[in-house]
């Protein structure tokens, strides 16, 4: 089903010799999946061209977007381990060319509410917003297993649970990111998603831990999409560990040719293709996702693909379904379960429980040559027996449906069971009901 690996090797060393401890470039590659496209290599940063980001200040934003220009065309932006870096202005580092972000120490994000409404940087797309944002080429950001960035999430969730039209900031994005790697970061409690990885192409990331959990028990971590995908292309991201409360990794719009895994997600929606064709008028196409050897955890999902219904003749601009496109070549593969409700959801009536008018106004987004394969461990007990659920809105909008070698069990010990509607059993290695 799969053309499109082929090598992804990047040999990402440096040292430098300074008085106090230097960074150096951790070598990463891509495994044991890879893409069909190689990533570039990166050539080593000139060891005489490290601009040290200080510590300590009420606002470091304008001391990195100063580091960031001296030190770009081949040199390393440093935040060095155990020292603390609070950013209060929005920072657009989308120029950047063969510069490496050594971030050892912690950055967050400070939670002034007020500033940061007016101040992020504004996608239409599901109305994404961000602290700040990475483009360019040849850009390497790391961690090295001790940097931080922390978004203080508790006073946007409080915020939020008060007031829902609170525009949340994501944590971390790209847009126009090249050639590139993120790694070895801790990211911890986003006020929105985790990552935006958008307008972006060959970028590995690897070694990531997340973590989002809030303070206050009576107010809830809100999304935390580990991370979203959109008009992107060959994508890697692998070995990391996440806990939160939405999407482990969500492909939207336009992501192609996209490897994800290594990864153990726990409390997530699962890794979702979409949502797709929510905006009338807008095409959107996901092809080429492979997500391989993933362990989920109390997870609501764990295979997912969300898929808005069509609408009624006559409506205009909606955004609530009525898009159209394609999804295909989509892989699960050696998929670990440990009590999640559904192992494998697939939808095209997403965002409505009416069945019926989902069938009398059928997506217009084509899902065709999707494999679901080796599947093991033990569901939840919330919808025991049913293990998952395959819903087309019509017979004619999916294609070459298979799941081979899911060996999942119910907590009952009763025969587990698959919704399948709409579409062709003859290669569903299941128990359609």
């Amino acid at each position: 089903m799969h053309s499109m690996f082929g090598t992804c090797i990047i040999a990402l060393l440096v040292t430098t010799s300074l008085a106090f401890p230097s960074p150096s470039r951790p070598s990463i590659q891509c495994g044991p999946k890879t893409p069909s496209k190689p990533f570039p290599s990166s050539p080593s940063r000139d060891s005489h061209r490290i601009c040290v980001v200080p510590h300590g200040t009420a606002d470091a934003g304008p001391a990195i977007l100063s580091a960031a220009h001296r030190c770009n065309y081949g040199g390393t932006v440093y935040f060095p381990a155990g020292q603390n870096f609070t950013v209060a202005t929005a920072l657009d580092l989308t120029f950047l060319v063969n510069v490496d972000f050594a971030i050892l120490g912690t950055i967050k994000f400070k939670d002034d509410l007020n500033y940061w409404q007016a101040n992020t940087f504004q996608y239409p797309f599901q109305s994404a917003s961000l602290f700040w944002r990475f483009g360019g080429r040849d850009v390497n950001i790391y961690g090295a297993g001790t940097g931080v960035i922390d978004g203080l999430g508790d006073a946007w969730w409080s915020a939020w649970a008060s007031n829902s039209s609170v525009a949340r900031p994501i944590l971390f994005g790209t847009d126009g990111l090249h050639d590139s790697t993120i790694s070895g970061l801790t990211m911890r409690n986003p006020p929105n998603w985790f990552n935006f990885i958008s307008n972006s192409t060959q970028v590995l990331i690897s070694d990531m831990y997340l973590s989002a959990v809030s303070s206050n028990a009576s107010v809830q971590v809100k999304n935390s999409d580990g991370w979203d995908t959109y008009r992107s292309s060959n994508i890697v991201i692998q070995n990391s560990v996440i806990h939160n409360t939405d999407d482990c990794v969500s492909f939207k719009p336009n992501s192609t040719d996209i490897i994800v895994q290594g990864l153990q997600c726990t409390g997530s929606h699962g890794i979702s293709v979409g949502s797709l064709g929510q905006y009338q008028g807008e095409i959107d196409i996901i092809e080429n996702i492979y997500v391989y050897n993933i362990s989920m955890t109390n997870a609501g999902d764990v295979a997912r693909i969300k898929i808005w219904p069509g609408v009624a003749p006559g409506v205009t601009g909606s955004t609530a379904g009525g898009g159209s496109g394609l999804v295909q070549n989509i892989t699960y593969e050696m998929i670990q379960n440990h009590n999640n409700d559904e192992v494998i959801l697939l939808t095209q009536c997403y965002s409505t429980s009416n069945t019926t008018l989902c069938a009398l106004y059928p997506s217009s987004v084509i899902v065709k040559d999707v494999l679901f394969n080796s599947f093991t461990g033990v569901t939840s007990k919330k919808y025991d027996p049913r293990a998952g659920s395959l819903v087309c809105s019509s017979s004619t909008t999916c294609s070459n449906i298979a799941a081979h070698n899911i060996n999942v069990t119910v907590p009952s010990g009763k025969n587990a069971t698959y919704t399948c509607t709409n579409l062709d059993k003859s290669e569903l290695d299941l128990n359609c009901i």
